[in-house]
């Protein structure tokens, strides 16, 4: 009789950050493109995480951060926030990030994008940011 391994899910806050009908991207050497995100730390509030990580990688303050669902990559459960950065606010770049860059949705692929990135787009992440209402689970949309 096979027993089958439980992986607990570890969870990470991941920010999409638009501008001007523009997501933000950012890269660390040696590495694709993903979005800004970063892991919870034990009882830590997922929007607390994502605040954090963006002043960590971007050296942005956010008081703007909009939870919109949760979508399972793996085991890692991505707690999803969408923020506007105006067009004022400079971008830096933080620990261990080396650039970072505006693209439109439509120039998204997956292959310029860091595994679990190209995953959460697959996933219709997109469909998920831009819905409207409360937030919701990627089980409402697509499940690739």
């Amino acid at each position: 009789m096979s027993v089958a391994k439980h992986h607990p899910l570890r969870a990470k806050a991941t920010i999409i950050c638009s501008r001007n009908d523009k997501i933000l991207l950012v890269r660390r050497k040696g590495s694709k493109w993903k979005f800004p995100s970063g892991v919870l730390a034990p009882g830590e509030a997922p929007i607390v995480a994502a605040a954090r990580e963006l002043w960590k990688a971007l050296t942005l303050h956010c008081s703007g951060l909009n939870p919109v669902g949760t979508v399972e990559v793996g085991h890692v459960l991505h707690h999803i926030f969408t923020t506007d950065i105006p067009a004022s606010r400079c971008v830096a770049l933080g620990r261990g990030i080396v650039a970072c860059k505006w693209i439109c949705w439509e120039d998204l692929s997956s292959s310029m994008l860091k595994p679990t990135a190209a995953a959460l787009l697959s996933r219709d992440l997109q469909e998920l940011v831009h819905h409207d209402g409360r937030p919701q689970s990627v089980s409402a949309f697509n499940t690739k």
